[in-house]
């Protein structure tokens, strides 16, 4: 086996979304969908940044990367599934964590009928990968007495919040990723300990268990800040179960992003994160 075919070795818990591929080109806004056109533009534009994030040795892999839109909440399981192949606890994702419209939103029958039907497929693909369906599978093959052990250590993990730390440039959507992504219920906001630029803020998950969001600086404005951030994100970035890196669709610049994926790469490799 000769050294161009070593496969690629992945970042630890690290995911890349592109986000806004709503700004790409027209919108459906009454099926929520990209029209023909967009979908096509979307597809040319995300495979040129999958590979060019993709590319090189202290890069990430392409299986880390997938494309959405937050403000749209366009591909949110796919997002989800992403997230949960890379979490550092394994499987993270609630049940029925996405609602595909708002219940108070007047839509025809069939667009209604359209979307659930595109409901199920994705439910199907992600059948058993909710972490209560999986809890509930794991049960029927346990004893009394080891089904009572589980459930007491699932009491305890669900009353730890999944740690997300989020990075990204300013403007990139990374709160409207958050409450679309988890269809989840802000609670709180508090300076992350020891630091006065990243936050900890707190949403309820449709399950009743906490996710904590931590909002790390945003990076590339100078490099003077990147520098001063790199502390912060040192000292947060191990304490988190995935980490998500929000990219934007729409521009041509992703130096910035490239040096933090490049960082990233490095940090884990040193046992830095």
């Amino acid at each position: 086996m000769g050294l161009f075919n070593l496969k690629k070795t992945k970042i630890p818990r690290v995911v890349i979304g592109i986000n806004q591929v709503d700004n790409l080109g027209p919108w459906d806004d009454r099926l929520n969908l990209p029209a023909e056109s967009t979908e096509r533009s979307i597809k040319k534009r995300t495979d040129a940044i999958i590979e060019l994030l993709s590319k090189g040795s202290h890069s990430a892999a392409k299986e880390q990367i997938e494309h959405y839109s937050a403000l749209r909440a366009y591909r949110m399981y796919q997002m989800l599934a992403k997230i949960a192949q890379n979490c550092k606890e394994g499987i993270i994702i609630p049940d029925n964590p996405v609602k595909l419209w708002d219940d108070q939103f007047e839509m025809p029958d069939e667009v209604r009928e359209f979307y659930q039907e595109k409901a199920a497929e994705l439910d199907k693909k992600l059948a058993g990968m909710g972490i209560d369906s999986l809890l509930g599978k794991l049960m029927e093959k346990l004893d009394s007495a080891d089904q009572k052990k589980l459930k007491e250590k699932w009491a305890v993990k669900k009353d730890t919040p999944i740690r997300v730390g989020i990075l990204g440039k300013a403007g990139v959507g990374k709160t409207t990723t958050v409450n679309n992504l988890f269809n989840a219920k802000f609670k709180t906001s508090r300076n992350a300990v020891g630091t006065t630029e990243a936050q900890y803020k707190d949403f309820e998950l449709p399950d009743g268990g906490i996710i904590t969001i931590v909002d790390m600086p945003g990076y590339g404005r100078s490099m003077d800040e990147d520098e001063g951030y790199k502390k912060i994100y040192l000292q947060e970035l191990p304490k988190c179960d995935i980490i998500l890196l929000v990219v934007q669709a729409d521009t041509r610049d992703l130096t910035d992003d490239q040096i933090m994926i490049e960082n990233l790469y490095e940090w884990s490799k040193e046992g830095r994160i």
